[in-house]
């Protein structure tokens, strides 16, 4: 009874969030996107490899099967016996069909986007949770982090380079959808990779070093607060400091990306990734189809149901060409939730 009571509850509460969520069409400007420049290009080129990756097959569901991948990485700058590791949602079948990346947040488990691949291949979708890099810890440190925002976009470029490699996906119809650290990922990755014809980019926003500086998200603090007091600065002097170590932020890579390629989520109230920030990152990629959401960072969690009916619809018009709402299809655990939205 208890448990019924949750997911009513949880309906319930989606619904109220959904019905003050507001959805806003792609403002069409004349200087987006701009070529993206030779430099960038060269900045993060990379040889090819066609070493085998390796395929362990972990559950069979009704209409697919789930497969943790580890697709290797040559030697590179970053080291070497490195893997990038998936779990591929292989649809059944012969047909080709789209495929979504996946995006992780910053930690914790990968519920949240087990979720969301699921339900994207519950939808006939193939989908690619790309599990987070694990990174040594004498290794986390910010310096560090102009180097592994290059390590990102190459690592998930070889991860394309894999999907273009299986018979049943249709090479010509990638998506990426992100929320939070998968966000600023993905707003990164975008429009540095043209194969992505579709990007669900959430809750990020640009300048990851005013982010760095104000956000409420506790890890973060707590890391924040060492730096400053190991290297003895002020907020404002920390800030200065990181904008010459971060050059690598989703506002440099903005003019490059195609408009009509992105759906933003943004949530009105968002303090981990300050909503100003977002709004930001909207402006200078040239306004693209906007979710607003009237929830902070976590509490946007309520409006799983409408985001993922959003993003669903989103992918079917960059994919098929399809408009208005598609309908549903029966998806097992998921109908509850599904049926929440409509």
């Amino acid at each position: 009874m208890k448990t019924l009571f949750a997911r009513i509850s949880f309906c319930l509460l989606g619904g109220l969030l959904a019905s003050g969520c507001s959805h806003s069409s792609h403002r069409a400007g004349k200087t987006h996107p701009q070529p993206l420049p030779p430099a960038i290009v060269e900045e993060y080129s990379y040889a090819k490899s066609d070493a085998p990756a390796k395929v362990t097959e972990l559950e069979t569901k009704n209409g697919f099967t789930i497969k943790l991948i580890k697709v290797p990485i040559p030697d590179d700058d970053f080291g070497t016996n490195r893997s990038v590791q998936l779990e591929y949602y292989d649809i059944a079948g012969d047909a080709k069909v789209p495929v979504v990346m996946v995006l992780p947040m910053s930690g914790g488990g990968y519920t949240v986007e087990r979720h969301f691949a699921n339900y994207f291949a519950s939808r006939g979708y193939a989908a690619v949770i790309v599990h987070r890099d694990k990174v040594p810890k004498n290794q986390q440190v910010l310096e560090n982090l102009n180097p592994m925002m290059k390590r990102m976009v190459i690592d998930h470029k070889r991860v394309i380079d894999w999907l273009e490699t299986q018979q049943d996906v249709d090479a010509g119809k990638i998506g990426i959808f992100g929320i939070s650290l998968g966000g600023i990922k993905g707003a990164i990755l975008t429009p540095l990779e043209s194969r992505i014809q579709a990007a669900i980019i959430g809750l990020a926003g640009g300048d990851v070093p005013h982010i760095l500086v104000h956000s409420t998200e506790p890890g973060i603090a707590k890391k924040r607060e060492a730096y400053f007091k190991q290297h003895n600065l002020t907020p404002e002097e920390a800030e200065k400091k990181l904008r010459e170590i971060i050059t690598r932020d989703p506002l440099v890579y903005a003019p490059y990306v195609d408009p009509n390629k992105v759906m933003l989520v943004i949530a009105r109230y968002d303090t981990v990734v300050p909503t100003a920030k977002g709004l930001l990152l909207k402006e200078k990629m040239g306004n693209p189809e906007t979710i607003m959401l009237p929830s902070g960072h976590y509490t946007a969690v309520l409006s799983i149901p409408y985001i993922k009916s959003e993003a669903f619809d989103f992918f079917e018009k960059r994919f098929n060409g399809r408009t208005g709402k598609t309908s549903l299809r029966p998806s097992g655990e998921l109908t509850e939730v599904q049926a929440g939205r409509r």
